[in-house]
């Protein structure tokens, strides 16, 4: 070996060492990242931030008191949370007992204000209820079957809802809808319009609808029992269950309903086992001049990689929850969270919709908004 070979071989071998050590530093810090999604997920489901935003500064004694949990737990969790940026503390020479701890308000406004636009702590929610189903995943990976969203548990039932609640209930009726000029003018006018939301989840969207336009009469359809127990709940406390009404029903059956003069399906065709049934019923469900909103993951028109943030979040939602749950019935067209613009271009053709429209005007970080024409 001349030394220019051997000099070439080293500096082979300094790059590869960089580019593993550029792995280990990420995942490191994914690491990091984690230890904080679930010291959120602690703090929130234990009302720990809450109690420090309601009492001020407090001691872990006074902490623990408040909220009900064991002093010496409630140290450590302020400690880290100290360590990691989220709480402040007034003085860390203090004895251990002695140091108050704070929530900084705009960090309470992330962590405490579900209707907040910055509103967070649903995401540690959704990612610790993904984890404890794993073992199912691990399972369905290697025989290709499914999970079913009940095994994913209350905690992700209710963070899907609160994950976009923020948008839901100050964006869409308000802003979305009114920028479709026809969709707006129809459901402002008599006779009343009706409006159909297909996979209602908890019932947000459903409730912002009927919030935004005090006329419309609105269907909420979903095959979860939970979750329109719950979305019942939430329309009696937002004063809109004269409106509105939530069935368990799968999307498909809507075909037999109607005429609708809007039918919504928000975060949820790409979960769906049978897309192309759902969206054939809600067109048969629709009035002539009716109309299908579909919004769904803002994932690239095609696939490349490296991806952005957003595509590897959509790949992460979808390994652990959207493909398992969508595999959970056969046959499934097990879409999977990154569904592409042309995938629900295929799915409408099938189900005899003759456009897809992307609508532009409607901005969001992490969806786009799709207009389907009978």
């Amino acid at each position: 070996m001349t030394a220019e070979q051997g000099t070439g071989l080293a500096q082979a071998e300094q790059a590869n060492e960089d580019i593993t050590g550029a792995l280990v530093g990420r995942l490191f810090e994914g690491a990091l990242g984690a230890v904080d999604l679930v010291s959120v997920y602690l703090g929130d489901r234990l009302g720990l931030y809450r109690a420090l935003a309601e009492a001020g500064a407090s001691t872990p004694a006074e902490l623990s008191s408040r909220a009900g949990i064991h002093e010496r737990y409630a140290r450590e969790w302020l400690e880290q949370q100290a360590v990691t940026g989220i709480l402040e503390v007034d003085d860390a020479a203090k004895a251990q007992g002695d140091r108050r701890y704070s929530l900084p308000p705009p960090h309470a406004e992330a962590l405490i204000n579900l209707d907040s636009m910055f509103s967070i702590s649903p995401l540690a929610r959704t990612f610790v209820a993904a984890v404890q189903a794993l073992p199912k995943v691990a399972e369905a990976f290697k025989t290709g079957g499914g999970v079913q969203w009940s095994d994913f548990g209350p905690d992700m039932i209710e963070s899907q809802g609160d994950g976009n609640r923020p948008w839901m209930l100050s964006l869409l009726g308000s802003v979305y809808l009114r920028s479709i000029s026809d969709v707006h003018s129809r459901l402002q006018a008599d006779p009343p319009a009706r409006v159909a939301d297909v996979a209602c989840g908890v019932g947000w969207a459903s409730i912002a609808i009927a919030q935004a336009y005090p006329k419309a009469m609105v269907d909420g359809l979903d095959p979860d029992e939970r979750s329109v127990e719950i979305a019942r709940g939430l329309a009696e406390a937002a004063g809109v269950d004269d409106r509105v009404r939530f069935e368990v029903r799968d999307g498909a059956s809507i075909a037999t309903e109607g005429p609708y003069d809007l039918a919504v399906a928000i975060e949820s065709i790409h979960d769906m086992p049978r897309p192309v049934d759902v969206l054939a019923g809600i067109r048969q469900s629709l009035a002539p001049k009716g109309a299908l909103i579909v919004a769904d993951e803002k994932v690239g028109e095609s696939f490349t990689a490296p991806g952005d943030s957003v595509e590897r979040l959509m790949y992460g939602f979808s390994f652990l929850v959207c493909l398992p749950a969508g595999l959970s019935e056969q046959p499934s067209a097990a879409t999977g969270t990154v569904m592409r613009p042309d995938t629900l271009r295929r799915y409408a053709a099938e189900a005899g919709f003759k456009q897809v429209e992307i609508l532009d005007q409607v901005e969001h970080d992490f969806l786009r908004f799709y207009r389907l024409t009978p």
